[in-house]
């Protein structure tokens, strides 16, 4: 099982832990009660069917690249979207990125601040070079995000808004 401990985030009003393959087979499955129904579109279940297929074939220590995380609020506890990696790094270093929001919980600023503390942990990965979104234009919610968390547009592909966040590379004294 995927240790939440070393791979929680937390961040000002929000804790992130990635789901294991059961909580995965529970939201395919229907029984889920962690996260707020409204998450649950069918472009969001398809993607949990592809990802509980991936998982079933990577070693457990992938998990977190695959699976979605639970976005939940801090002081309630309740499960308010998901975040996650849609595949393990590519040659280039990259990861793409996809996330959703319950209704109920959209226009508080959670899905940038969710994102912003992903991109945190995601960052200390020195593979990792940055993260890519695919988002369709008329997903203006979607668009704000990827603008406020600093990602640019690099161009369209496909119907979608394609976005890269380039993480920083810091060269120490010694390096120079």
């Amino acid at each position: 099982m995927i240790s939440e401990k070393k791979y929680q985030i937390e961040t000002e009003r929000l804790i992130l832990n990635p789901l294991p393959l059961d909580k995965l087979e529970q939201m395919r499955g229907g029984t889920q009660c962690f996260l707020e129904q409204s998450v649950l579109s069918d472009v969001i279940m398809l993607a949990v069917a592809d990802k509980i297929k991936k998982m079933r074939l990577l070693p457990e220590d992938a998990h977190p690249w695959i699976t979605y995380w639970l976005i939940a609020e801090r002081e309630t506890g309740r499960g308010a979207g998901l975040i996650g990696c849609k595949y393990l790094p590519d040659e280039e270093g990259y990861v793409e990125a996809g996330y959703a929001m319950a209704e109920a919980y959209r226009g508080r600023g959670y899905m940038a601040e969710a994102l912003a503390g992903f991109l945190d942990w995601l960052y200390d990965w020195p593979f990792l070079n940055g993260v890519i979104l695919r988002i369709q234009d008329e997903n203006c919610a979607s668009l704000r995000v990827a603008a406020n968390c600093g990602f640019e547009e690099e161009g369209i592909q496909g119907g979608y808004r394609i976005f890269r966040y380039q993480f920083e590379t810091v060269v120490s004294e010694e390096e120079l």
